[in-house]
């Protein structure tokens, strides 16, 4: 008798995606003490043989921030710079010799690998946003934001009411859709948010740009980041190069980053150096400028040195992982399902990505990557369709070995075997394992069209504001029962095939803030919605206070007038002009837009004065956003202490000439 022998093959796992380089361990440390050089060369170019130059300036607004993951242990310039908080540092150089220049800026930074930790919901939408973060609503130059990122960001995350997951799905969708180079890694934004969306590509910076273009499109601050990262595909300069992502403000937290192209949704790693923040991608990172004659500035590149100094330890596991196969032991040309369950295991919202590692003569249907966010505490389970190759040879059974990882280094082996006498699952079968944990979509939804324009996106305190809604039926069913409802105010209607529909509303509001008013149309086959943002002001308002000025001043004396132009509104009050008469002298003053609180300062000669009593006038000047102007006064008075007979004569003689001046300025 012919003894036949069965032979137990075990397949070799590759592993192309979690196979790293040594250098790649950066991205798992829980920190990195680093050493930052920035520098500079430009040059001053005389274009004419008279040329001067009286004054040369450069002004680096990059520079590390502090954070709740970054600290900065010291920082220092070459030459010593000028620092302020909102401008950066400012080089200067007064009659220089020289037309060449160098600046170098050095710092030492420790960056951490963490989390910003939320421990329970935040409600989605956002419909009672402070003031203060309204300008990171407003579409940009290169953050654009029109209809079609309007309509697709409400679309990703409909139903959605938890703000965390809403801009999770945000950024899945674009690290889903948009297709990207990763050897671009460092390329700047020169496309804007609405073309990457049409044309669903776009360089690291671009993708960006499009992740906060939707987040800021259904009332979510987001801002642009800049900075400098480590980067295992591009490996000039040792890997560190400039880089952008995402921030996202979440009320009561902060700002939370994201970074879809690194797929670090929540969170950074610690090659991370954070140097600007802004409002749009596109902002300059060094300004010159020059005073003199017949020069022009010829820029350099900022080049950039990273040294790592010291490394903490890798971190620690996030999440809890256990697998288990559908079905243990299977035929050639099989279906399998992995099913995986991860736990999170800490008290709050964290995101994670596992990997399954690729086995031979294995076709993983989905990919082999997963994504997962989980709230604190949740558990969730993920799946991979496993197909097993009918081309395996007869006689023999296979045991294949799937190992899973995480981000942070969490694993989970599980097995099946394979054999030509086995059984043969199908898809559909497989399948069924699945539809209990997916939600299915509203498989109308794709037939309704919802719009909705309000007449003004910026109104004052109880001022009104028009809503027009428009819902347009256009598939070929009448939606029975549809509810209808801007935020809390609802009715039931029916729509039948066809059929379009218009809203009115006016609303008004009592409190300062941008308010999110959500249009949903919903019943048992639809559900759209529309995210419309009104940001309700204050009036501008400035005041002019802490005037000091002496009483009174003899002839041959100098002082001060001191006063100060404050802010009392959120609203910020544009086109400010100050201006200082008096009937001998005066002064202005002009402020694009007052930010903040300014002093001014004005020396006060008592030779300028007229006899007796000298009135002074501070008169401010300003504009709201729709043109309207403001105006404010302060009166005060300086009297001239006993002028001798030969001041008398001195002061006439000013007063005269003053007039005359007038005079001809006036032909």
């Amino acid at each position: 008798m012919l003894r036949k022998h069965v032979l137990l093959l075990f397949i070799l796992l590759l592993f192309p995606v979690l196979a790293l380089a040594q250098n790649n361990d950066l991205f798992d440390y829980s920190y990195t003490d680093l050493e930052l050089s920035i520098t500079n060369k430009f040059e001053a170019n005389p274009v004419a043989s008279d040329y001067y130059l009286d004054y040369v300036s450069a002004e680096l607004s990059w520079f590390p921030r502090e954070d709740y993951r970054q600290e900065v242990e010291s920082i220092s310039t070459e030459p010593r710079a000028d620092f302020t908080e909102d401008v950066g540092f400012l080089f200067e150089w007064l009659q220089p010799s020289r037309t060449s220049f160098r600046i170098e800026e050095e710092s030492r930074i420790i960056a951490y690998n963490e989390f910003r930790k939320l421990r329970k919901k935040i409600d989605f939408p956002i419909i009672d946003l402070d003031p203060l973060y309204s300008e990171y609503l407003e579409p940009q130059e290169m953050i654009d934001i029109n209809e079609d990122i309007i309509r697709t960001a409400a679309g990703i995350v409909q139903g959605e009411d938890d703000l965390y997951r809403a801009v999770y799905k945000l950024a899945q969708w674009v690290e889903i859709n948009v297709e990207y180079d990763l050897s671009t890694i460092t390329s700047e934004a020169v496309q804007k948010s609405s073309w990457v969306l049409d044309n669903k590509r776009g360089v690291c910076d671009e993708i960006t740009s499009l992740f906060i273009s939707l987040c800021r499109s259904l009332g979510i601050p987001a801002r642009f980041v800049t900075g400098i990262s480590y980067s295992n595909i591009n490996l000039q300069n040792d890997g560190w190069g400039p880089h952008g992502w995402a921030e996202v403000y979440f009320p009561e937290v902060g700002w939370v980053p994201f970074d879809v192209t690194y797929k670090e949704l929540g969170f950074i790693d610690a090659t991370h150096i954070k140097l600007k923040t802004s409002l749009d991608a596109k902002e300059t990172s060094i300004n010159y400028a020059t005073k003199g004659r017949n020069t022009e500035i010829k820029t350099g590149k900022l080049e950039f040195d990273v040294n790592v100094v010291k490394h903490g330890f890798k971190v620690k596991p996030l999440v809890e992982l256990s697998a288990e196969v559908i079905e243990e032991e299977v035929s050639f040309g099989s279906y399998n399902l992995l099913i995986l369950d991860v736990k999170n295991l800490h008290s709050y919202y964290v995101t994670t990505r596992i990997t399954l590692a690729n086995v031979k003569e294995l076709d993983l249907l989905s990919g082999n990557s997963q994504a997962v966010l989980l709230a604190p505490g949740e558990e969730k389970k993920l799946y991979w369709m496993i197909k097993v190759s009918p081309k395996l040879e007869s006689g023999y059974i296979y045991t294949f070995p799937l190992k899973l990882v995480g981000s942070r280094g969490e694993e989970a082996e599980i097995s099946f075997r394979a054999s030509k006498q086995w059984k043969i699952y199908s898809k559909d079968y497989m399948g069924l394992y699945i539809l209990s944990e997916q939600p299915e979509e509203d498989p109308y939804s794709k037939n309704v069209l919802v719009t909705c324009t309000a007449d003004k996106d910026k109104i004052y305190l109880k001022e009104k504001v028009e809503l027009r809604c428009v819902l347009d039926n256009k598939g070929n069913q009448t939606l029975a029962r549809l509810s209808i409802c801007l935020n809390d105010e609802c009715s039931t209607t029916k729509i039948t095939a066809g059929k379009t529909v218009r809203y009115v509303y006016t609303k008004k509001f009592e409190t300062l803030g941008v308010k999110t008013l959500v249009f949903r149309a919903q019943n048992e086959l639809v559900e759209k919605s529309y995210y419309s943002i009104i940001e309700i002001q204050d009036k501008p308002l400035l005041d002019v206070e802490d005037l000091s000025f002496p009483d009174s001043i003899s002839y041959d004396d100098l002082s001060n007038i001191k006063f100060f132009v404050k802010k009392k509104s959120n609203t910020k009050p544009s086109n400010v002009k100050i201006r200082l008469e008096h009937k001998l002298m005066h002064e202005e003053w002009d402020v694009p837009n007052l930010e903040r609180d300014y002093q001014f300062t004005v020396m006060l000669r008592g030779d300028s004065m007229h006899l007796n009593k000298n009135d002074f006038e501070i008169i401010v000047t300003y504009e709201d956003e729709q043109g309207n102007t403001y105006k404010v006064q302060e009166e005060f008075s300086i009297n001239l202490n006993k002028p001798s007979f030969t001041q008398r004569i001195m002061i006439w003689l000013n007063s005269l000439d003053h007039k005359i001046n007038d005079w001809i300025s006036n032909i």
